[in-house]
Formats: C-alpha cells, structure tokens, sequence
C-alpha cells in the first residue's frame, strides 16, 4: 500500500469524494500523480481557481483540461478578475481577496459532490516556512503550529515531504508543472524567508527539517494537552451546597476528567456540569497565569473562526485587567471576542 493510500485511509472510505485544490505547481502536480497512482484516484475531484493574476494563469488552466482528458480525472475550474473586483472592493488587498474567491470556490465544489475533505499540496518546507514566518510576527502556540495533516475538512498529506524530494520524484517522471515567477520576487518578505534565510540552516545542520519536523509535532501535542486542560475549566462548575465549609481537606483532583487546582482549603461538594458560554471568575482567579492566559487565549480562539491572528500579549493582559476590575455589570471586546461580566460568571 501506497503512503497516500496510507494517509487516506485513516480519514475516508472507498465511497467518500474529496477534492484537491490544484495550482499546477510542482507540489499540486506531485500529490495530483501519487492519488492517481492510489485506490483512491476514482474519488478525486480536482479543482483549479484561475485568480487572473498572472499572464501564464490561462496556459495553465488549458493544461489542466488537456490533462484531465489524458489521464481522466474528475475536474472543476472557476475564474475570477481578483484585481478587477478588488479594485472595485478597496476594502482588502488583493492577496486576501484572492484567497477568499479561491476558498469560496473550493466550497462550492466541496458541497456540490458531497466530499468529505479538501486536500492541499502543502509540504515540510512551506510547514517550517510558516513556523518562522509566524513566529517573526509574534503569535501564540496556536499559529506555530497551525499546519496540521487535517484541519476541519483539510487534508494535508504531505507534511512530511520535504521540497527535494518532490522535485526529484517529478525529475524522475518528467512530469511538466508551472512555476509562479512571483515566489522569487525577494521583496515578498515570506519569499525573503524562504530563499535566503532558511537555507543557511544547512550550514548549521543538514538535517534540520526533520529535527523541526519533531520539535513542531511536540508543540502539537503540548497544545492539544493545553487545550484539553482549559476545556476541562470551561466546563467546570462548583456549586456551594451547604453553609459550613469543609477545613482542612486535601482536593487533589475534583472528578475524573476535571482540570486540577491545587491547595484549595475550603471545598465544599461539587457537580460536574457543561456551560457553552460562561464561566466562574472566582474559580479562574485560582489558576495560575499561565492557564489564565491560555483560557483567554482559546475563547479568542473558537469566537474568531479558530484563529488568533488578531491576539496580541498586550491584549490578553487587557482582558486578565478586566477580569480582575471590581465593577461588575460590564463589557470588554476584542475583535469577535465579547466578555460580559456579571458578577462571579464571565459570559463569552
């Protein structure tokens, strides 16, 4: 069994449509011949979005249609004048746009044949280009890592191939694929990362792709640990039942399952319940503040489309500040962030 058969059988069936997101370049061209090559070919949908950007965009969009009917594949086009509807807009930027009309397209496909995900080309190199990249431009956990092998309905099966490797393999078949001139434009910051800083990593250690490989996929599993402890809090409630404390007990643990807050003195007796949209301000000022943060940081998280692109240090202080105002009855927002406090319970 094929690595690509091994990838998707983890995630679909013999009966189950997907669709891929082509682009033509050597890292579309290369996954597009390893599903042909698999069990799977039959459910592939291949989806091409002509963004009107680039002179060679019509060649390409031919070459695809040629292509498919060679090879016979399954495929859906869409185009778009972006800098025409942009221009239009003026309200965002042409790449952002671009991205939007692309992933709106591929949604489209993705409903119209009922696939059950959406596949990307994306490898190890672009994995390690967006740790740095992100990294440069301050972001939590969540964006250092937020090239995963599936993301909702995205599947990324290549994430441990690196670019050689992908370049040999169509060397090898000389298989034809197209190359966008603007990923050598240098003046593209993300360009200037990958073309001239990370290669001098070689000098350091030939093998550091690998290495970051398992340093990512450690932070990965750090921050499903985290995650999972903060979803523990969030649907933590202790409810007060009787009028005397109890003194000197030792709650390590509340229930199996429940975020661990150490050296509480005064419990009472407590029930596990689930709320969606609050919690207890008495009990997160238990937490250290590292846990506070990372709470604020998750409920950012799932109230903007789980992403965190928009959270800043000086933000998360911001709300901690609010939390602990003695003035109830009050608001603070942050982009799609809302926080009502009413007394003890933080509405979110």
């Amino acid at each position: 069994m094929s690595s690509i058969d091994l990838f998707l059988s983890k995630y679909i069936t013999k009966e189950d449509n997907f669709v891929l997101a082509c682009s033509w370049g050597p890292d579309s061209m290369y996954l597009l011949y390893n599903i042909l090559e698999s069990s799977y070919k039959n459910n592939l949908i291949v989806c091409y979005f002509n963004h009107k950007l680039r002179d060679q965009a019509d060649s390409e969009e031919k070459y695809i249609i040629n292509l498919w009917k060679e090879l016979w594949f399954k495929v859906e086009t869409w185009f778009c004048d972006v800098k025409k509807l942009q221009n239009e807009l003026n309200s965002i930027s042409t790449e952002e746009l671009a991205r939007h009309k692309r992933y709106e397209f591929l949604n489209t496909i993705v409903l119209k044949n009922q696939a059950k995900y959406m596949l990307t080309a994306h490898h190890l190199d672009d994995k390690i280009e967006t740790f740095f990249f992100n990294l440069i431009r301050w972001t939590k956990l969540t964006w250092l890592i937020n090239m995963t092998e599936c993301s909702w309905n995205i599947l990324r099966p290549l994430l441990n191939i690196t670019k050689s490797e992908i370049l040999d393999f169509l060397d090898e078949r000389k298989i034809t694929f197209f190359v966008d001139d603007s990923n050598f434009d240098i003046d593209i910051n993300r360009n200037y990362l990958r073309l001239e800083i990370l290669p001098k990593f070689l000098k350091i250690n030939k093998n550091y792709k690998k290495n970051l490989n398992n340093f990512m996929n450690y932070l990965e599993d750090m921050k499903k640990y985290i995650d999972y402890w903060v979803k523990s809090f969030l649907n933590l409630d202790v409810v007060l039942n009787y009028e005397k404390t109890t003194k000197n007990e030792n709650y390590s643990w509340l229930k199996k399952d429940v975020f661990v807050l150490n050296s509480w003195s005064k419990i009472i007796n407590f029930e596990w319940k689930k709320y969606e949209d609050f919690f207890s301000l008495q009990w997160f000022k238990k937490l250290d503040l590292f846990f506070q943060k990372e709470v604020i940081r998750y409920i950012f998280f799932i109230r903007n489309s789980n992403s965190t692109i928009w959270l800043s240090e000086s933000n998360i202080s911001e709300v901690i500040k609010f939390l602990y105002w003695k003035n109830n009855k009050t608001v603070k927002e942050i982009k799609n962030l809302n926080l009502k406090k009413d007394w003890d319970k933080i509405f979110y």
